[in-house]
């Protein structure tokens, strides 16, 4: 399946307050996202000394994913900002998956999976404004599971 070029509009996040090796199946779609959420990983560069060389070499080590940043529009009742919040409270691990689709039917798209800490929350806002909150998600390890949709619950 060849994929169309994806649109920041076409984002789906979701939240689950189950972890573990396997992607939850009772994730719950985070409303008002006000941001992009971000995904990837990045590797440690290690530099190598090469005598009788005028370069260095460069060798790749472990993989980390670099923290995501989730904004949202602040809703203080909705059900699943405040499971963010407890889970950041608490302290305990959860489950995101973010799905990026290539159009508004939402038919055909990627997905990632990952194991998080909510482990800090930021609330911003001015008088002429919305007000946001931040969740900082640290992530576990890699992705969980990825892939091709549709597998849209």
């Amino acid at each position: 399946m060849s994929f169309d070029i994806f649109s920041g509009a076409n984002l789906k996040v979701e939240f689950s307050t189950t972890s573990g090796s396997t992607a939850s199946t009772d994730y719950k779609v985070i409303p008002e996202v006000a941001s992009f959420t971000t995904s990837g990983f990045e590797s440690t560069v290690i530099d190598i000394k090469t005598f009788n060389s005028a370069y260095n070499r460069k060798l790749l080590g472990t993989k980390s994913v670099p923290d995501i940043d989730l904004q949202v529009n602040w809703l203080p009742d909705d059900v699943v900002h405040m499971s963010l919040e407890k889970a950041a409270n608490d302290q305990t691990r959860g489950q995101v998956r973010i799905t990026y689709y290539e159009s508004a039917t939402h038919t055909t798209g990627f997905f990632v999976v990952y194991n998080v800490f909510v482990s800090s929350t930021t609330v911003a806002g001015d008088k002429d404004e919305v007000v946001k909150k931040t969740f900082k998600l640290a992530v576990d390890q890699g992705s969980v599971a990825s892939g091709a949709t549709p597998e849209t619950p």
